[in-house]
């Protein structure tokens, strides 16, 4: 066999970026020590202005957070019947705190830059917290850390506007994957994650690709609220590893306010870990089924005595086989992020992210219909295809941010990121197959692509005091750029037949050559944007803002410019009593198409709107939160698979020919439930139904998940369950309905160290697992029940 692959070139081993980043974190260092030592000798932390009443020390806590602009967590139980003697005066926030807790028995503990932990003075370990949320938001653009929270919910969420807003506040819906909901239930990646969130669809294209949508439409992508056009879980992007996050935040409907053109589905921002103040680590292994190793390593903490320079560095190591024959793949990852307080107000952050996934021995065929189209059942652990079969994915990823406190509690926050993907591939994939005989054609061939995304965004955020009444305002503007470029080359075609198909020996590996290039693939986009919160009256508040965008799109001799693109947005929210409101929004749709027709002209963008209106309860102090909410999607001139118009590369457009849909409306509504029900319950939930107009199924989704953990006791455990009806392809195979159920058990063996047992797909349910996105016309099993068992040390 020859193969002449274009090398891979100047690959970083994670051994080799750490070497590189720790150089890199010292020179930073030795730039940034001289700036700030001055300014130590002064004071460690930046002063602010406290006016707290006397009163429940709960209250002064809050009111201290709101103040000082920091996040605090404790046990409800720590604060509850004390009192404080309250506060006034200029202090540093530990000298505040220390003013606070005098004589209350408590200490705190600084666990990340801005998110303080309220704990017992004589308590060893923060790993037996059971922590509540308390506080509001604090004054820099970094949303509060779950980790150090052991929620199901979030309290400030930024995706919709870049306001600092509650889930209440903000006038759409946003479901929130914490750290500990995808600690609890084993979440390894990005799918793992997706699967857990209330009101998404993942599908299959093939064995390697995943496609998410929400509420029928393809989402958006954010890292730490960065628009991005690269795409997770895709055939060069893999999307990050879940060790890496600190939490996921899931927008349902339109985004336009931010992202500019797009799919009214929504938008999926990854949030990942940041430094902490003090020194922790952390390390896990796992096993688990299919020969499933795993292990994670996590250490966190201040650089110089004072932690105005910390760091923190995650590692993982994973490996494992598949219930198909013959599968398997191999991962490492490395994230190592480094954050400055260049002056007292000014933080810098720098991060490098390593992903490669390699000796990945996959499918992209899937197991074929008979000759009339119907399933053939065959084995889950059927694998029709060669064991020479490769699809490596290689990446690169580095961030810089600057965020800068600015007088009046302005901020200004600019962000950068560029990421360096590569891919190679090696494929016999089914072609052909007769039913009657077993008969069947592998086309055999390779394929080398390297994707480039830019990516960068400059914001200003800050309150205006006006008529009397506080409002806050944001104006900024964001770029984004996707080149994607390949070559590929084919070998001959083999004949073999599929009864008694052997993946080692029945069809032999190819002599490939790359020396067929193909197009440049360029997506380019940026805009600016403004919007407000302003306080009408006491109880109604009002988002107004607008996007004004510019998009560029060229590949195979495509080439669309949209100019001048206004999209603009609109929330109210109005409070029924402290704990509920209801709401209703709208923003328009714009999304140009790169599809053609059978005539080879590229459709024209598609046009709409997307509205929505609900209620929102916040009970418990934030702890607990509830919607419920009716949408309705309209879109003009969507596109449509034609589906009389087989596959074929010499076709006017390309292959797969479409169709514009003329006008389609999608209505729906959502239920959502997240946080903590009781001391010992904890639940993340939601219904989702939604029925678009040229289809006559209805989509309904249900995704519970929960766990409980009795006052005082070492172990906890919980359930998760997801269930959706029927789902068609557009191949005409269809999805039965599925209920898939998770559980989970833990047992805190000592304050440092617990042992977790995780089941998946526990009534071991057989369903195709890429109904809703079927690909090439051919079917991928879902995964059969597994377990996986995590041995997890946190210091």
């Amino acid at each position: 066999m020859q193969q002449t692959f274009p090398t891979i070139r100047h690959r970083l081993t994670p051994l080799a970026v750490a070497t590189h980043f720790t150089f890199g974190s010292a020179f930073l260092a030795s730039i940034a020590l001289p700036i700030m030592l001055p300014q130590q000798a002064m004071a460690e932390t930046q002063s602010v202005t406290l006016n707290i009443p006397a009163g429940s020390l709960a209250a002064a806590l809050n009111t201290f957070a709101e103040q000082a602009g920091v996040y605090l967590s404790t046990n409800g139980k720590l604060v509850a019947g004390k009192q404080s003697n309250g506060l006034q005066g200029t202090f540093s926030v530990e000298q505040g705190l220390n003013q606070l807790l005098q004589g209350s028995g408590l200490s705190y503990r600084f666990s990340d830059n801005n998110t303080v932990s309220i704990i017992s003075a004589e308590q060893d370990s923060a790993s037996t917290l059971d922590p509540i949320q308390v506080s509001a938001g604090a004054r820099n653009g970094a949303a509060p850390s779950t980790e150090s929270t052991m929620s199901y919910t979030k309290e400030e969420i930024s995706s919709t506007t870049k306001l600092r807003l509650s889930p209440r506040e903000t006038p759409q819906i946003v479901n929130v994957v914490t750290h500990q909901v995808a600690e609890d239930f084993g979440a390894q990646d990005m799918e793992d994650i997706l699967n857990l969130a209330p009101g998404v669809s993942v599908g299959h294209t093939d064995d390697d690709r995943r496609s998410y949508t929400a509420r029928g439409y393809a989402m958006a992508i954010q890292y730490d609220g960065l628009p991005s056009t690269s795409g997770i879980d895709g055939g060069v992007v893999a999307g990050p590893d879940s060790a890496l996050l600190d939490s996921t935040e899931i927008l349902l409907g339109a985004a336009g306010l931010m992202n500019g053109a797009g799919q009214p589905g929504g938008v999926i921002n990854m949030n990942y870990k940041r430094p902490t103040r003090d020194y922790q680590a952390s390390a896990e292994l796992m096993a688990g089924s299919w020969d499933l190793r795993r292990m994670v390593v996590d250490v966190s903490g201040g650089l110089t005595e004072s932690d105005r320079i910390r760091a923190r560095v995650v590692a993982v190591d994973q490996a494992e086989e598949s219930f198909r024959n013959v599968e398997r793949e191999k991962k490492k990852v490395f994230y190592s992020i480094i954050e400055g307080d260049l002056t007292d107000s000014t933080l810098l952050s720098l991060s490098i992210q390593t992903q490669d996934i390699y000796d990945n021995v996959t499918d992209r065929s899937g197991l074929p219909s008979d000759n009339a189209g119907n399933d053939m059942d065959w084995s889950r652990s059927t694998f029709l295809a060669p064991a020479w079969n490769r699809w490596n994915k290689y990446a690169t990823t580095y961030r810089a941010k600057v965020e800068q406190q600015l007088p009046s509690d302005w901020l200004l926050i600019v962000q950068a990121s560029t990421m360096k993907s590569e891919a190679d591939w090696l494929f016999g994939t089914l072609s052909s197959f007769d039913s009657d005989t077993g008969d069947a054609t592998f086309s055999r061939w390779g394929q080398y692509n390297k994707e480039t995304s830019d990516d960068a965004e400059l914001y200003l955020r800050g309150p205006l005091e006006l008529f009397g009444r506080s409002h806050e305002l944001v104006f900024g503007g964001n770029w984004t750029e996707r080149l994607w470029t390949g070559i590929s080359g084919d070998g001959t075609d083999y004949s073999t037949n599929l009864y008694g198909f052997d993946p080692q020996t029945s069809v032999p590996a190819p002599e490939i050559t790359l020396n067929q290039p193909i197009n440049d693939q360029i997506t380019r986009q940026y805009g600016g944007y403004a919007a407000g919160h302003f306080t009408v009256t006491d109880r109604l508040k009002a988002i107004i803002g607008s996007r004004l965008s510019w998009y560029h799109y060229e590949y195979s001799g495509t080439e669309r410019d949209e100019d001048r693109i206004v999209t603009p947005y609109m929330g109210l929210t109005y409070d029924l009593n402290s704990w509920a409101s209801v709401y209703a929004s709208y923003t328009d749709i714009f999304n140009p198409q790169s599809a053609k027709d059978t005539s080879g002209n590229t459709l024209d963008p598609e046009l709409g709107a997307s509205y929505e209106a609900g209620f929102k309860g916040e009970f418990y102090d934030g702890l607990l939160n509830a919607s419920v909410t009716a949408f309705r999607i309209r879109k003009d001139n969507e596109a449509l698979l034609n589906s009389s118009i087989p596959f074929d590369a010499n076709n006017a457009c390309g292959g797969w020919c479409y169709e514009a849909n003329g006008k389609t409306t999608t209505d729906g509504f959502d239920l959502g439930l997240a946080g903590r029900v009781t001391e010992s319950i904890q639940i993340m939930g939601g219904f989702t139904q939604y029925k678009k107009d040229d289809n006559d199924e209805t989509v309904r989704i249900t995704k519970l998940s929960g766990s409980y953990t009795p006052p005082s006791q070492k172990w906890s455990t919980g359930v998760s369950i997801d269930n959706s009806t029927k789902s068609y392809g557009q191949w005409g195979m269809s999805q039965d309905a599925r209920t898939l159920v998770g559980a989970f058990g833990r047992y805190q063996i000592n304050p440092q160290l617990d042992i977790a047992l995780n089941l998946h797909n526990l009534l071991d349910e057989e369903y195709y697992a890429n109904a809703i996105d079927s690909g090439y016309g051919r079917q991928y099993w879902g995964e059969p029940r597994s377990w996986t068992v995590a041995l997890r040390g946190k210091w």
